[in-house]
């Protein structure tokens, strides 16, 4: 019945949009009739909102789909998969509530069996609320749950004990596990790859354990080894361990080694040690003359002098395939004389550089099946906050509530209208203008885009509009470390220059949000400001690009717009007066009164100087009506002039035209809070410096992080940006 209604409803309001657009079409329509249209419009819409708050009022009374919550809930006795079987896992704790239904919309999307170690009460919650499967660890939690525990060394590398004591038991009871951190997103499923039934990789089929790889180099990453011996790191944060005995050995070795992990070390990097024949420890933990004394165990145990990362040999067991990428056959001293290892290929399971940065699955038109988001900024002890706004702006984050999708507010969306030069040309040279040309290029372009942001910025507040940003380019990438032309060494021959990048390469997403305690203080973690023109301490409110995006599924917003401009000047005609002046656009394009008034939110004052200053004119071919202003309006006059146009959701605006427009602002604490809030949102200090160097660089970097003004090889970005003064009297 509740569908039947809504049915209606829409064909109703499909009716009314139909009558409307054949008054547009034919504007000589009598007053009354407008009126009435307007006035079935209004029911139609009205009528639509109850039918939607009832819809959502019924589901939220529907009964679980299972008779007992506790059907979700598991332990290690009454695990929801049979010996044989395999379970796509993950763990979590309260402090990533979002971020882990986030991974389950995914998982589940796909259909495929999910578990997660819950970590606290929090998830357990979550577990019979979302209703997914869970292994119940909560005994295990601790006071720091509830935070992003990344933040926290010595929190991160206890929850990765805590991660493998839960992993442990699924494996004893003979269930294969894909294991991958939360922050990793699944968009198609690792079956067929771990059973090896793709082309190229039949031999994961025998692998004992299967990892991710920070390799950046796509061209060492299809050369059949998979970077397995490259330099570069294994990944942790994506693995499938098959539940036989090497694959539960080398998960209990690795237990160990992080449990009694010091300093920084991490599940990443004790795995690495593990795989590369270190002893426990061996990065902080050992001393010179212990690291020697195990290296000369580990030769004996394994009966094999160790190669370049660990005890290894390419495996060609009776089951190889030829032509099939490598999987190597693994000493791990102390742990199991034989371990099959692979390496996923970079192409089908993307780090955050390749897959954000570097973006190959573009020009390959291959998406991968699974993105973990690393190398990334932007992250917060309080919340993920550069994480999501990556997945958000490639259409991959699943879990955003209703209103940060199209609630009630308006929005601004800014387009970037400056036209985009190529890279400067790299000459090779060893000269200081030479090695920061292109270091140089990049600052100076994110100096301007941060200026023109601002300027649109300060235009939303003015008008209590959500920003929409635009498109964001970069002609370097944003690194901890030196670069090479300005792209990562290992990245360089497949980076794009100029790219579109990343919104934490240009600004902290995090500051967006506002400061640290205002941050606290709203009802969950994560969200933005109430409005645009609060308190600056509340930060702006803000959606990425892709958010236009999804707007076909919420046509009151998406289609609801009009572009706002710049009314150019008038140009006087010759001196004798033969040829008349040339027109404005409202002289362009006649003004239909009745097409004013049915565009309008409430009638115009024609006594108020602000709103007669408007132009307001139809553009063939264009979306929506167009609405120009004098530049150098004050924010109370942008406000007057527009709030007869309150109803239109989207008000686009170029960067250009949002820097000409809000010329001041009346009142000196609205300028005063402005530039606070620029401050805050624009503190953003990075050194851009090049691989190459000269000999001076190593006494530099021996002084530890370079800072502004001691730092001979830096390009140094960025200032804070200019907004508008208060109006003179």
């Amino acid at each position: 019945m509740l569908r039947q209604r809504v049915l209606i409803l829409a064909v109703a309001a499909a009716g009314a949009l139909t009558l409307l657009s054949h008054r547009l079409l034919f504007p000589t329509a009598p007053s009354d009739a407008i009126a009435n249209l307007h006035a079935r419009l209004a029911e139609a819409e009205a009528r639509a909102r109850v039918a939607e708050a009832a819809a959502e009022a019924l589901r939220a009374r529907l009964p679980s789909a299972s008779p007992r919550a506790a059907a979700f809930i598991h332990s290690t006795a009454s695990l929801p998969a049979a010996a044989g079987g395999l379970m796509m896992m993950t763990y979590a704790t309260g402090g990533v509530h979002e971020m882990l239904s986030n991974w389950v919309l995914h998982v589940q999307r796909l259909g495929l069996p999910e578990l997660v170690a819950a970590m606290d009460a929090d998830v357990l919650r979550q577990c019979t609320e979302q209703r997914f499967h869970c292994l119940d660890w909560s005994h295990t939690s601790t006071t720091g749950d509830k935070a992003y525990v990344r933040g926290s060394f010595g929190g991160f590398r206890a929850l990765g004990v805590r991660k493998l004591d839960a992993l442990l038991p699924v494996l004893r009871a003979g269930v294969h596990v894909v294991l991958s951190d939360v922050d990793c997103v699944w968009s198609s499923t690792p079956l067929p790859m771990f059973h090896g039934k793709v082309a190229g990789f039949e031999d994961f089929a025998h692998a004992d354990v299967l990892l991710a790889t920070d390799c950046m180099d796509p061209d060492k990453d299809m050369g059949g080894h998979g970077c397995f011996h490259d330099t570069v790191d294994k990944n942790t944060g994506v693995l499938a361990v098959r539940a036989t005995e090497a694959g539960i050995r080398t998960m209990e070795e690795w237990r160990v080694r992080l449990f009694v992990g010091q300093n920084d070390e991490q599940d990443q990097t004790t795995f690495n040690d593990l795989l590369d024949g270190n002893g426990r420890g061996h990065r902080w933990g050992m001393t010179r003359e212990q690291r020697a004394e195990f290296a000369h165990f580990a030769e004996e145990w394994c009966g094999a002098r160790k190669t370049l990362r660990g005890f290894n040999r390419e495996w060609a067991g009776a089951g190889h395939t030829a032509g099939s990428r490598r999987i190597f056959d693994v000493c791990l001293p102390n742990a199991t004389k034989s371990a099959l290892v692979g390496i996923f290929p970079i192409s089908e399971v993307a780090g955050g550089h390749t897959f954000f940065i570097q973006q190959l699955h573009s020009p390959t038109a291959k998406w991968p099946m699974a993105v973990h988001a690393t190398y990334q900024f932007g992250d917060m002890p309080d919340y993920p906050f550069g994480k999501r706004q990556r997945f958000r702006d490639w259409g991959m984050w699943l879990a955003d509530a209703a209103e940060e999708l199209a609630g009630e507010t308006n929005y601004l969306v800014l387009e970037d209208d400056a036209p985009l030069e190529p890279r400067k040309p790299w000459t090779g040279g060893m000269s200081a203008e030479e090695l920061h040309v292109r270091g140089r290029q990049h600052v100076d372009h994110l100096e301007r885009t941060r200026q023109r942001l601002a300027y649109g910025f300060a235009l939303g507040r003015a008008i209590n509009r959500t920003v929409v940003l635009p498109t964001l380019w970069c002609y370097c990438d944003k690194f901890w470390h030196r670069l090479d032309r300005c792209a990562i060494p290992s990245a360089a021959s497949s980076q794009p220059l100029p790219f579109v990048c990343p919104l934490d390469h240009v600004l902290d997403p995090a500051l967006l949000h506002g400061t640290t305690a205002a941050r606290a203080r709203r009802p969950r973690g994560g969200m933005l400001a109430p409005r645009a023109d609060g308190p600056w301490e509340e930060g702006i409110p803000f959606r990425g690009r892709y958010w236009l995006r999804q707007l076909g599924a919420h046509p009151r917003v998406g289609m609801s717009t009009a572009t706002l401009s710049v009314a150019p000047p008038l140009v006087p005609g010759p001196a004798n007066g033969s040829a008349p002046a040339v027109a404005t656009p409202r002289h362009l394009f006649p003004i239909n009164p009745q097409l004013l008034a049915m565009t309008a939110t409430s009638p115009a004052q024609t006594d108020d100087v602000a709103i007669s200053r408007l132009v307001h004119s139809f553009v063939p071919g264009a979306d929506g009506p167009h609405l120009q202003l004098p530049p150098a309006s004050s924010d109370a006059q942008l406000r007057r002039s527009l709030q007869q146009y309150a109803h239109v959701r989207l008000l686009r605006v170029s960067l250009s035209d949002a820097r000409q427009l809000l010329g001041c602002y009346e009142k000196q604490s609205a300028a005063r809070d402005m530039a606070e809030l620029a401050r805050h949102v624009f503190a953003h200090e990075w050194c851009y410096r090049p691989y190459q160097m000269t000999a001076e660089w190593t006494a530099v970097e021996r002084r530890g992080k370079p800072r502004r003004g001691t730092e001979p090889w830096c390009v140094w970005g960025f200032s804070s940006p200019e907004v508008p003064p208060t109006c003179k009297s």
